[in-house]
């Protein structure tokens, strides 16, 4: 078929070519340039499992697997860095993953109230006395509360189930921290 003397298959192929090659080549890019490097750094530390990277229209997701027992305030500064560096610190989503039980998760759920209320009002050894308390009660095996200057870090560990979580303390907040790495 010609349109103006030109024959409108061969439009559409090297439109369907361009399109191909320019989806292709940022993907090459993105992949070997941010998403491989990353990878390599996180996966030489001992304390990450897996990683993994999802990009949706506002965020980049970067999904971190860490081992049991690790000293996460070390661990979780060591992979923000990581990604930092690959990424920056605009629209990147940190994410930790664990493995949780229900067990371990209710006592994530009772020790909230104490953890939020340290985040705002800075009374930290009133929470690391409820969470501990609530630890023993729940028959825990090992947990630990650390604190720095942006977040406030807990650990719960019963048998081979663990939880990590990492809350951004409210003056982190007030700074713009805590939202992404």
């Amino acid at each position: 078929m010609h349109f103006k003397g030109w024959r409108l298959h061969f439009i559409i192929l090297a439109a369907l070519l361009t399109l191909v090659l320019l989806i292709g080549g940022q993907w090459v890019y993105l992949h070997f340039s941010q998403e491989k490097p990353l990878a390599d750094t996180l996966k030489a530390n001992p304390a990450v499992q897996a990683m993994e990277v999802t990009r949706t229209a506002e965020v980049l997701e970067v999904r971190v697997i860490l081992s049991p027992g690790v000293d996460l305030p070390v661990v979780y500064r060591q992979v923000q860095e990581a990604v930092a560096k690959h990424y920056g610190r605009e629209g990147v989503k940190l994410i930790i993953q664990d493995h949780r039980s229900p067990a371990l998760e209710n006592l994530w759920r009772q020790s909230q109230f104490a953890v939020y209320e340290a985040a705002v009002r800075g009374n930290f050894t009133q929470m690391a006395a409820t969470v501990s308390e609530l630890a023993r009660q729940a028959g825990v095996d090992q947990y630990a509360v650390n604190i720095d200057d942006s977040y406030i870090y807990l650990q719960f560990s019963r048998g081979q189930d663990y939880l990590y979580q990492v809350i951004p303390r409210n003056d982190a907040l007030n700074r713009g921290e805590g939202l992404g790495v």
